[in-house]
């Protein structure tokens, strides 16, 4: 069992400036419900869920000169409904017509997913950070690090890379749990 608070302090990685607020925003929004985490088990929701508020608050707010502190809850789940994922339907029969329907769920899936991906880079860059091309390393950024961290599949030593068997990309999943958590809030 980890702390939330202790969590976030670990992730500003020693930063005392605006990432360090936002990793303290988001605890601040999330410590009603989740105030301690459990050990990451095969898909650390909890995990997830906090570093993506962190890191989506702290871009919200940091691309527009503001203080993390000021975006609510209701502002982060609107910002990832107004990217939404396209259901799937499971439903779908075992035809060519279904393989086709599939393939083409799949098609926007993906395309939506990028749609996240770069529509959160654009605010992390308008912020000011130089975020890494696929597997380049990181200087001692903490925002493009987590950044990479959440994004980055392919890469064997990255946290949510090849080993972790998350069931798909680690921010897509973060931004799931970020509409969920606070679309009920």
């Amino acid at each position: 069992m980890t702390f939330l608070w202790s969590y976030t302090e670990a992730l500003a990685a020693g930063d005392e400036g605006w990432w360090r607020a936002a990793t303290r925003h988001a605890a601040a929004l999330l410590e009603a419900d989740h105030w301690w985490l459990e050990p990451p088990g095969p898909v650390p929701v909890q995990h997830l869920l906090v570093e993506t508020t962190a890191l989506l608050s702290y871009a919200l707010a940091r691309s527009e000169g503001a203080d993390p502190g000021t975006v609510s809850g209701a502002r982060l789940a609107a910002w990832v409904a107004a990217r939404p994922l396209p259901l799937l339907d499971e439903t779908v029969p075992d035809t060519i017509e279904g393989s086709i329907s599939l393939l083409q769920w799949s098609r926007i899936f993906e395309e939506q997913r990028l749609r996240q991906e770069n529509d959160l880079a654009l605010l992390l860059r308008a912020a000011g950070h130089k975020l890494p091309a696929g597997h380049d390393p990181v200087d001692d950024d903490p925002v493009a690090q987590l950044w990479q961290d959440l994004v980055d599949r392919e890469s064997p030593g990255r946290r949510y890379g090849l080993g972790s068997r998350l069931p798909g990309p680690a921010l897509t999943l973060g931004l799931g749990a970020v509409a969920q958590h606070f679309d009920r809030a």
